[in-house]
């Protein structure tokens, strides 16, 4: 079709390709997972496998390049699967930039297995432009991973800036642009370098395809290698769903449109409603991010926003149990609108506020949803929920408030995604010592990274410790092997994990093997082999050389309240 069309006629029209045999408008479907060679061996058409390519999500595949911009474009079988194929296309020892708040999946991935397979990642608030320049370094730093407005709190990062920093030092810029679309926001237009989606949403936008997405800015080898993760993997989508995607998307200029209109009018209404102790949506003029937003956005600021209902959790929950017309679901950008409380839907490591609502606007009349919140927070409101903005973060003053600040935002968020928790004991003549606890595989792999980061952070600190509830000294070396493996585990591995309700028991230690039991909320945990594998070996292997291998003999099917339950998302 002729390039002179604007990207939402040639999104309305698919293209405007008509098949050339048969004359059809309406794309095909292609199903067939093989295709016949020639007698010299050769395809005819140059597709062999369906596994790396099909002709009904190539379709798919050159609009969404055309609508964001790209040179190239990979579908795969779900967003999940889109964003941790670029991060899989990386090589262990990669140190990655990754937006603080973000999707909980992409987050929970890199806790669980990106850190246990090598990669070096640090979360960072990427609003913080100087903070954000000094965390990068040059020729360590290999991908910055940025998401604007970022879910669920809505931060809005300046590309343009971000861009830049990360191209000084030759880092590769990703940018999760699900909730903005190319309808709002074209990040290879800011020079980014990749752009991924949950193809879920917006761009399919009806709630009946799982896909993903990622479109590139050029054809480079890294390219290739995200394209063999995916043929090699097997993430493919599906020829019906590839087909049910590019449907989706004739009609995204539309529904991006119509739902980014309805938010903004949602969020004006609600801006300083007595039940509500903010509003968080990047068109409000009184967002921080509003006037970036204003520059990098196009035509709306997107259907999703967030509020935080005065009075904490139980109220929140209150609203989102009550209205009628709002969904109470775990999506976003389909044509019906949704309700979520996010806290309960991450758990307990998640950084949300827990009085925090994320809600997706669909297509419904704005009268009716405002009517339809309206009524769930009134009796929020005549109970006095009080009004103004939530409190600003103090500035941190003395040396154990820097400090402590540092951990909060360059520590923590590692820690606790994979089920740890770590606070500041006490600094005192440079030496901080930090207390751990939760799983030993989130603290462990990390105490060699915390002291240098802390030290460049902060030049006043000259050491750094980490201990464990209850500790005071390091265990004492005892003759006995067995007495030694059992008061590492006494003294180190259950205070940890005791925060969450666990205990680990030693069953027997013979040959250099140690058999263990996981009790209590270990038991059944989806972070189990990471605790035992990253924190408890480790442990008993540093402090008893003679242990060769810790063997796990726990039931774990019969775990009945695991801190992480198995179907967590």
């Amino acid at each position: 079709m002729n390039s002179q069309w604007s990207a939402e006629t040639l999104a309305a029209q698919a293209l405007g390709e008509v098949d050339a045999a048969s004359g059809a408008i309406t794309p095909a479907i292609h199903p067939s997972t093989s295709y016949e060679r020639n007698p010299d061996g050769t395809y005819r058409s140059g597709l062999a496998y369906t596994r790396s390519d099909n002709p009904t999500y190539d379709h798919a595949e050159r609009l969404l390049t055309t609508l964001e911009s790209g040179a190239s474009c990979m579908l795969f079988a779900s967003g999940s699967a889109a964003a941790t194929a670029v991060f899989q296309a990386l090589l262990p020892g990669d140190h990655v930039l990754v937006s603080r708040v973000l999707y909980w999946g992409v987050r929970q991935w890199l806790a669980h297995f990106g850190v246990a397979w090598g990669l070096d990642v640090e979360f960072i608030d990427p609003t913080d432009l100087p903070a954000l320049r000094a965390a990068v370094r040059p020729g360590r730093t290999r991908l910055m991973w940025l998401e604007t407005p970022a879910n669920p709190l809505w931060d809005v990062t300046d590309l343009d800036a971000a861009v830049r920093i990360a191209h000084a030092a030759d880092v590769r810029v990703a940018v999760d642009n699900t909730v903005a679309t190319p309808v709002l926001t074209r990040p290879i237009d800011f020079g980014v370098d990749l752009v991924v989606h949950s193809a879920t949403k917006y761009l399919n936008g009806h709630g009946d395809v799982l896909a993903g997405a990622v479109v590139t800015a050029r054809a480079d080898p890294f390219w290739e290698r995200v394209r063999v993760w995916r043929r090699t993997s097997g993430s493919v989508l599906g020829p019906f769903e590839a087909w049910l995607l590019q449907r989706g998307m004739r009609t995204l200029f539309l529904r991006v449109r119509r739902s980014s209109e309805t938010a903004l009018a949602v969020a004006r209404h609600f801006e300083g409603h007595p039940a509500l102790s903010a509003v968080l949506y990047p068109g409000l003029s009184s967002h921080p991010g509003h006037d970036i937003a204003a520059r990098q956005m196009s035509g709306g600021f997107s259907g999703m926003l967030s509020i935080r209902v005065a009075g904490g959790e139980r109220e929140a929950m209150t609203v989102a149990g009550s209205v009628t017309l709002f969904k109470r679901g775990t999506s976003l950008g389909g044509v019906e609108s949704l309700i979520e409380h996010r806290k309960s839907t991450e758990g307990a490591s998640s950084p949300v506020p827990d009085d925090l609502l994320r809600l997706s606007i669909g297509l419904e009349t704005p009268d009716d949803l405002i009517t339809d919140l309206e009524a769930a927070l009134q009796p929020i409101a005549r109970a006095g929920g009080e009004r103004g903005p939530i409190e600003p973060r103090s500035v941190p003053s003395t040396l154990i408030d820097v400090v402590a600040n540092v951990v909060e935002q360059r520590v923590a968020p590692f820690i606790i995604a994979r089920g740890g928790q770590l606070r500041v004991k006490s600094v005192e003549d440079g030496v901080v010592t930090l207390e751990a606890s939760g799983s030993p595989g989130a603290i462990v792999p990390a105490i060699e990274r915390i002291q240098p980061l802390l030290r460049a952070a902060v030049p006043q600190v000259t050491a750094v410790h980490v201990v464990w509830p209850g500790q005071t000294r390091p265990a004492v070396p005892d003759a006995d092997t067995v007495a030694r493996i059992q008061r590492v585990i006494d003294e180190e591995v259950n205070p940890a994990v005791a925060a969450h309700g666990g205990r680990v028991t030693l069953v027997d230690a013979s040959d250099g093997r140690v058999r263990i039991r996981l009790e209590g909320g270990c038991q059944g945990c989806s972070l189990a082999e990471v605790t035992i594998r990253q924190g408890v070996e480790r442990l008993l292997r540093e402090r008893v050389p003679e242990v060769s291998a810790v063997v796990d003999v726990t039931d774990h099917r019969a775990g009945e309240a695991p801190y992480y339950a198995p179907g967590k998302r």
